[in-house]
């Protein structure tokens, strides 16, 4: 019996298919962009987003495992784990030098994507990204922290919200990258936050920093969501350094 056929883009028009395990749908045409989401969310977190990123592109929107129509799969939950996955999916796809956008944890998502596969990655944009933990804001973190031990608890006498529990401490034991280790990147990237991000600024700081081709971008008066709240303007900032 013969292999079955490797998917292609084209397959995987709206409403999308499965590329191994995660669920991936693609859109327009030209070079890809990949989009990766952030914690507990989907590939329509981008939607705001597609008329303005979608001319002349192939806009390529991944539901990383555990999140959207993506299963959980095997082996712990992590940010790592999840590079990996969209890696596979690239090598399924056939795909090299894409341009990729990460919000949030699709943000960290992207970081480890660019370090451990970085033939993959032409172009890198994050936004409201940290490389680990303590790189949130207090404000942010702590009544994070108080969740994921109200939900484990919760868990331990309605099982459904395990799945809940686990993702939600993605946040707050993952992702842990090495600044140093962003010496490595020598690719192009993007660094977008709001002025009033959940990420500190000097994290921020940090991360410009320490990558070796990088520049900052801070949307003023803005928070953390920003493909939901300022697509305009973040469409605005990832046109500007695409073209």
């Amino acid at each position: 019996m013969s292999e079955p056929a490797a998917p292609s883009l084209r397959d995987l028009a709206a409403p999308g298919g499965r590329v191994g395990p995660l669920w991936v749908v693609a859109r327009g045409s030209g070079r890809p962009l990949v989009l990766l989401h952030g914690n507990g969310e989907d590939h329509h977190v981008f939607d705001r987003l597609v008329p303005s990123l979608g001319r002349g592109r192939t806009l390529v929107g991944v539901d990383s495992r555990a999140h959207g129509r993506s299963p959980r799969g095997d082996g712990p939950l992590t940010i790592a784990a999840m590079a990996d996955d969209v890696a596979a999916v690239l090598d399924a796809l056939g795909l090299r030098d894409v341009d990729v956008l990460g919000f949030s944890d699709g943000g960290n998502v992207a970081l480890e994507l660019v370090l451990r596969r970085p033939e993959l990655v032409g172009r890198l944009v994050v936004v409201g990204a940290n490389l680990f933990p303590a790189g949130m804001t207090r404000a942010t973190l702590a009544p994070t922290v108080a969740a994921v031990r109200v939900l484990r608890a919760a868990s331990r006498v309605l099982p459904a919200l395990a799945g809940a529990a686990e993702r939600t401490a993605l946040m707050t034991e993952h992702p842990q990258i090495d600044p140093a280790d962003l010496a490595r990147v020598h690719v192009p990237v993007l660094v977008v936050v709001g002025e009033r991000d959940a990420v500190r600024p000097e994290h921020t700081a940090l991360i410009v920093d320490a990558l070796p081709d990088a520049r900052l971008a801070v949307v003023p008066r803005a928070g953390h969501f920003l493909p939901v709240r300022r697509p305009h303007e973040l469409a605005a900032l990832v046109e500007g350094f695409l073209l």
